[in-house]
């Protein structure tokens, strides 16, 4: 008979709950590049490849429709750039609006139940903004990386101890959380190596 672990309904877990959708996620990205300077479509899918693939990626259709949309939302506005020896080029820029928009967003605070992608699309942009808001996130992500390492390591002393009719099986599931325990502890030593950076270079306030 099979014995799973015990649901991790109730773990901390990284959810799409409550948060913004990931075609909403790719809008600030892209909003979050314009930022920066104009950039066409084709520049937008180079940065995406160049810097952000890791993470987080899109086709050509994802962007320029994302692109579109932003666009009729007056959050972008486009300029056509004739070109002699080479295709014309479409560029969008930011407009006051968008900016607005997306100052707004990288100060909202992450929802407790989020995902990594929410994390890191905020702390990237970040550079646009300031390091007190940078270390709001990071903090956040810290006590939500504690929570979960508190979680598993109940688990594991739970299911460590309780006798099983199929070892084996419970061998392996331990395993799988063993490995989710590194890679979390791994997020906290980063996350926490940052922290402490930032609050190097952060002037205390008097």
């Amino acid at each position: 008979m099979h014995e799973p672990l015990e649901q991790d309904r109730h773990e901390p877990a990284e959810t799409n709950g409550g948060e913004p959708s990931a075609r909403n996620r790719l809008r600030y990205i892209i909003l979050g590049l314009l930022w920066a300077h104009p950039m066409s479509g084709y520049d937008i899918k180079q940065a995406f490849d160049r810097a952000i693939a890791s993470y987080w990626n899109a086709g050509n259709s994802q962007i320029y429709t994302t692109l579109k949309s932003l666009s009729q939302a007056g959050l972008v506005e486009s300029e056509v750039i004739v070109q002699t020896a080479r295709p014309n080029r479409k560029v969008y820029r930011l407009t006051e609006a968008g900016q607005t928009e997306l100052e707004q967003w990288l100060e909202e605070e992450v929802p407790d139940r989020f995902t990594k992608d929410e994390f890191l699309t905020k702390l990237f942009f970040c550079g646009e903004t300031s390091d007190e808001i940078a270390l709001h996130h990071l903090q956040h992500h810290r006590e939500s990386l504690l929570q979960q390492l508190a979680y598993m390591e109940r688990v594991k002393q739970q299911y460590a101890s309780r006798p099983t009719r199929r070892p084996r099986l419970l061998e392996y599931q331990m395993l799988v959380r063993e490995y989710k325990e590194a890679v979390l502890k791994a997020g906290l030593e980063v996350t926490e190596h940052a922290i402490e950076r930032l609050n190097d270079q952060t002037p205390e306030r008097p």
